[in-house]
């Protein structure tokens, strides 16, 4: 319980109250019990809203306010005050109606993340809260916010705040300068992305962070691994349960069987119902916390490619199952069940319509609340699963391979980047053969490479405009011949040379023999652990050719003419990060290809900053939130192919600002490569 005194100078009213305040559903409204009313004379309030001016008058952003706008708006104030130890919002859980403006008292901000609750700033006299978080978050609050001792407010309604915002910029721009400024901290991470997602009925849809309580299965189903066959299916059935756990009941189980494990191990072999149920089962159990959010249960069903997912508690104990299908019902489309019906596709022309159905997941993704970068994951998850599936037919009309072979994937698809806008980047190695097969083994890989590139052509994976694709024979080639083509590129890196290590480098096994893909990334380790300042050197002078496209004057530079005139290649902007990431991960021998776990392995090297670590990811969030929501408009609202173009004129104002603020940090994380690697600043 708090006290609470509120003035009201329209009616003359002072108020006091007591307030019940209940975090999860906090909403700062009259709609608590009134203990008194004190009657206030016409002077009296026309004293209070003198005061009011001249206070606001001296605390921005109001004292950017002309003196007639601010007689014009103090009316709107309500006084409010509340005592020390109450909790006036509660991070992601209370709605902000008001703008606060501390007038006197002290007030702490903290931001909270798995449970853990940080001091994240103080607020004294004349500091507002409540602007971002209704500018930028739908009216919920950024930030757990504490009164550490009795405080005043006054607080302007939000329909007055907004129309402020609208008519007077320089009002504006203090919020969202100061958001400028913030967006790069790690804890408005998640405020970041979703500025830039598309919103349903004015709003944003945040179904995928919700928890998974309410959409798992808690009636559990467990048999020992020794009941047989039939009697497991027997139990299913008779509970009408599609999973059921193998193991101990007082144990963690061992594993699962589901009902498409009786159909793909028991029909479909003949195998005996009578052999112990844990003959078919699925082991290990694949299980993450109930207190995960739903996207990261979805992520990790798409990694795994699972239907059923167990849920553990606090105590580590199994508590419930999540399913696909309790996906579908509650969301529609699901990534599981997409790679499922790619996966079983029994010919070519049944799979290639699926790729289309990614555009409508991606937008459903981002609409749910997922980041930029875990959609292209489960977009390149999808399209691995495409390339894998069209591989495979063409195996069975070609007969098996002659030689051990891997098939790679490059560029955005190798570093798991891919947006609805891409390219084919592939590369076939095959094992060494004598010289007398030499011929017939190539003539082999390169038929296969065309049937499976013009397939992906016809999927939607378009033909790469500079063939780097394993229909290309110079790209269709043995072990040896890639080792070849890396020690030069690292000893002679001439500009081509640097531009096919910027490709080549970033590869990925996406089918067949691993232990080739293994055996090219030791060698290439190898060649950079060896003297190669010069490589480095040349590479850094490629990744300092594409600048952030913003001018002199902090103004966007944009296309002059063509067809993309006033606009800016937002894959362009995303190189310099990109660029930096994959030079400082060579350098340092780290194998990973994605850009963020680049740049985490660099943090935990020590290599980066937790502070540059946290910057650069932020920028490269937002840059790749931007680019694929663009994309996701451009199919669905205009009908037209997607691309990498965006006009900045159509950004809101807040967009616009956190686009220059990431423009102007890597052009400073530039001057730092240029330092590093070229000796110069």
């Amino acid at each position: 319980m708090s006290n609470v005194k509120v003035g009201d100078r329209k009616s003359g009213i002072l108020i006091t109250f007591t307030l019940d305040i209940e975090h999860s559903t906090l909403d700062i409204s009259f709609r608590n019990r009134f203990n008194n009313q004190i009657l206030l004379t016409p002077e009296t309030v026309e004293k209070m809203d003198r005061s009011l001016i001249e206070f606001l008058a001296k605390h921005p952003p109001f004292s950017f306010l002309p003196e007639t706008k601010l007689t014009e708006i103090a009316p709107s104030f309500q006084m409010i005050e509340y005592d020390a130890g109450t909790i006036l919002f509660e991070q992601e859980k209370s709605r902000v109606s008001d703008l606060f403006l501390l007038y006197s008292g002290g007030l702490e901000l903290y931001y909270q993340e798995e449970g853990k609750r940080t001091l994240n700033d103080l607020l004294s006299d004349g500091d507002t809260f409540g602007g971002i978080s209704l500018l930028m978050n739908d009216g919920v609050a950024v930030r757990t916010v504490a009164v550490t001792e009795a405080s005043r407010f006054y607080t302007l309604p939000k329909n007055t705040f907004l129309q402020l915002c609208k008519d007077h910029p320089e009002f504006s721009d203090y919020f969202t300068d100061t958001f400028g400024k913030l967006m790069l901290d790690k804890s408005y991470a998640a405020l970041v992305a979703s500025v830039a997602s598309p919103k349903i009925n004015g709003s944003a849809d945040i179904f995928l962070h919700r928890s998974l309580d309410s959409l798992i299965d808690k009636e559990i189903l467990v048999c020992e691994g020794k009941t047989s066959i039939r009697e497991a299916a027997r139990l299913m059935s008779e509970h009408r349960h599609s999973a059921i756990l193998i193991g101990n009941a007082d144990e963690m189980p061992a594993g699962i069987v589901t009902d498409k494990d009786f159909r793909d191990r028991v029909v479909a072999t003949g195998r005996s119902t009578d052999q112990p149920v844990s003959e078919i089962m699925s082991s290990p159990l694949i299980a993450i916390s109930a207190n995960e959010s739903l996207l990261s249960a979805l992520m990790t069903m798409v990694r795994h490619n699972i239907k059923h997912l167990a849920i553990r508690d606090d105590a580590g104990q199994i508590s419930g199952i999540l399913s696909d299908k309790r996906l579908l019902t509650a969301r529609g489309q699901s990534p599981v069940s997409l790679l499922r019906d790619i996966e079983d596709a029994s010919t070519v022309a049944a799979l290639l319509p699926r790729q289309k159905q990614i555009v409508p997941l991606a937008g459903t993704l981002i609409e749910g609340g997922a980041r930029a970068e875990e959609v292209g994951r489960i977009i390149s998850a999808l399209a691995d699963a495409v390339l894998q599936r069209l591989i495979r037919f063409a195996l069975a009309e070609m007969g098996p391979p002659p030689v051990r072979f891997v098939f790679l994937i490059m560029g955005s698809e190798g570093r798991r980047e891919q947006t609805l806008k891409t390219d084919q980047d592939n590369a076939i190695i095959y094992e060494d053969v004598p010289e007398s097969s030499e011929a017939a083994v190539r003539e082999y890989f390169l038929a296969f490479a065309t049937r499976v590139c013009g397939w992906l052509n016809d999927a939607g994976y378009d033909y790469c405009g500079g063939d780097i694709m394993a229909q290309n024979p110079r790209w269709c080639q043995p072990i040896s011949q890639w080792k070849t083509y890396f020690r030069q590129w690292i000893q002679t890196p001439e500009p081509q040379a640097v531009m096919h290590a910027t490709i080549f480098f970033d590869f990925t096994a996406a089918y067949g023999d691993q232990a080739l893909a293994d055996e090219l990334r030791d060698y290439l380790q190898k060649l950079i652990g060896k003297r190669s300042d010069l490589f480095f050197r040349y590479l850094a002078q490629n990744a300092l050719d594409i600048k952030p496209p913003l001018g002199f004057f902090r103004n966007f530079l944009v296309e002059a003419r063509g067809a993309h005139r006033n606009e800016l290649d937002i894959k362009k902007a995303m190189t310099p990060v990109v660029d930096f990431a994959r030079i400082y991960a060579l350098e340092n021998g780290i194998t990973a290809t994605n850009t963020l776990e680049r740049l985490h392995v660099l943090a935990a090297q020590s290599v980066l900053t937790e502070s540059e670590h946290h910057e650069l990811t932020q920028a490269y969030r937002y840059l790749m939130q931007i680019r694929l929501v663009r994309q996701i408009n451009m199919i669905r609202e205009e009908n037209l192919p997607p691309d990498n173009y965006i006009n900045p004129q159509n950004l809101s104002r807040i967009e616009q600002k956190m686009l220059k603020e990431i423009f102007r940090l890597v052009t400073s994380y530039q001057e730092k490569l240029t330092v590093h690697f070229l000796g110069v600043g």
